[in-house]
């Protein structure tokens, strides 16, 4: 009897973790395969429409003058954009940095007192935008000259599309890296034909445009850049990728320093859905509420579901007399003591690239029970630390 539960898991398991991985973007091949081409001239407007930045940090010193230096080499005219660095009640040199630069023109400081968040930073400079879009981005996301053109591009020439995001590449050290560039592979890979196919449901937190009427106030503990394009879909807009619209960033070292953004962010993202739970309706939203789910939700509940697995073939040694219990518990065993090895090598910066994927798994599967169960508490983590990236 214990066998057969263990292994029906097993095989739900298995067909979840491949369906995340494998069937979904399989299926968004083949859906994009049979689609009508686009023929929308994508060509930079005559015009080039107002634009403002905004740029929350917190204790960001060490990153803020080569991103402030990659906003000024943008391909864009500088008359048309404006960019507020938000700083969140900053203890270190952020302020002076950004004072620096202001006399320079078209960068401005806005001082958060007491720290509140990237959200309510949003919120305090919201209701003096008056440029036609507002493109949100990180202090450690550094932009490609042509990353704010190529948003613009798509967004001014896509009348039913609300917000365009950018794509995250990871600067990867030949060293040591956690495996998060793995994961940002695949997540862009999702992202771009989830947009082909109609829109995304998850923009890149470190570049994105949307148009000024659309971006209003929000839930201070939200996760702008998921709820944003939640809120885009059901006001009736698409949501869409750019991967030519780049911003870098440095990849994390060790997968124990994603832990604590992936909890903050996973438990976010239930509230978020939670707050717009009308896009899981069938019926009403087809084609968003297919995404949500296999993109999203099931990669939520996966985490869960490792953890319900790997308790169910604890219980069953004391009731059953098979050897099949012991082997399924024994090579969990192994996969999450091989990803506390590799956390544990990657803190001594010992080179453990076998160990890599493991790690990152043993990882995510924590963050994302811990993400849960606060989300169970009604514990909304508004408060963010400086990008752990640059630790």
């Amino acid at each position: 009897m214990i066998d057969n539960l263990l292994i029906i898991l097993m095989i739900l398991g298995a067909f979840l973790f491949l369906y995340h991985l494998v069937l979904y973007p399989l299926i968004l091949l083949l859906l994009n395969m049979i689609k009508k081409k686009s023929t929308i001239d994508y060509s930079i407007p005559q015009e080039l429409p107002t634009i403002t930045i905004l740029c929350p940090a917190y204790n960001e010193e060490e990153c803020l003058e080569e991103k402030i230096r990659s906003y000024q080499n943008l391909n864009y005219d500088k008359n048309k954009l404006r960019m507020i660095v938000i700083s969140d009640d900053s203890e270190d040199k952020t302020n002076e940095i950004v004072k620096k630069h202001e006399k320079t023109g078209y960068i401005e400081l806005v001082v958060q007192k007491p720290r509140k968040g990237k959200q309510s930073g949003h919120n305090l400079v919201e209701p003096d935008i008056r440029s036609k879009y507002v493109v949100s981005t990180d202090a450690n996301s550094i932009f490609h000259p042509d990353a704010v053109i190529e948003l613009v591009k798509i967004i001014e020439n896509e009348d039913k599309t609300g917000l365009v995001s950018g794509k995250l590449e990871l600067v990867v050290s030949d060293e040591h890296e956690s495996g998060e560039a793995s994961y940002w592979s695949f997540e862009s890979s999702l992202k771009h034909n989830e947009s082909k196919l109609k829109t995304i449901i998850c923009a890149n937190g470190s570049i994105f445009i949307i148009r000024r009427h659309l971006f209003g106030q929000i839930y201070p503990a939200s996760v702008d850049d998921f709820e944003r394009v939640l809120i885009t879909i059901k006001k009736g807009y698409n949501a869409k990728y750019n991967p030519q619209a780049i911003v870098y960033e440095n990849s994390t070292e060790r997968a124990s320093q994603e832990i604590k953004r992936k909890v903050r962010i996973i438990s976010r993202e239930w509230f978020a859905i939670k707050r717009q739970s009308v896009l899981l309706n069938v019926f009403r939203y087809p084609v968003v509420a297919f995404f949500l789910i296999s993109h999203k939700i099931i990669r939520w509940l996966i985490p869960l579901y490792a953890s319900l697995f790997f308790i169910v073939s604890l219980l069953s040694l004391s009731i059953s007399n098979s050897l099949f219990p012991i082997a399924v518990l024994g090579l969990q065993i192994i996969l999450y003591a091989t990803g506390f090895i590799g956390m544990y090598l990657q803190a001594k910066k010992i080179k453990s690239s076998l160990l890599r994927i493991p790690t990152y798994f043993t990882a995510m599967i924590y963050a994302g029970n811990v993400g849960f169960i606060k989300f169970l508490q009604k514990k909304k983590m508004a408060i963010w630390q400086t990008s752990i990236r640059n630790d």
